[in-house]
């Protein structure tokens, strides 16, 4: 993970082609909180930004 001055903290989603289980984990152990795989509705991707940003 890296360290809040390198973008540590920065909620990211990872919009991909790749549908499967393993391309998840993959995207999950690289950094990212979410996996979408595309063709991705608008209102789905704004409901997932708006989670992540979601004080908690």
């Amino acid at each position: 993970m890296l360290a809040p001055e390198q973008g540590g903290q920065i909620p990211a989603i990872a919009l991909t082609a790749y549908a499967g289980e393993t391309n998840q984990q993959q995207v999950i152990a690289a950094g990212f909180q979410k996996h979408i795989s595309k063709p991705i509705e608008p209102d789905v991707l704004v409901q997932a930004i708006a989670q992540l940003v979601r004080p908690t």
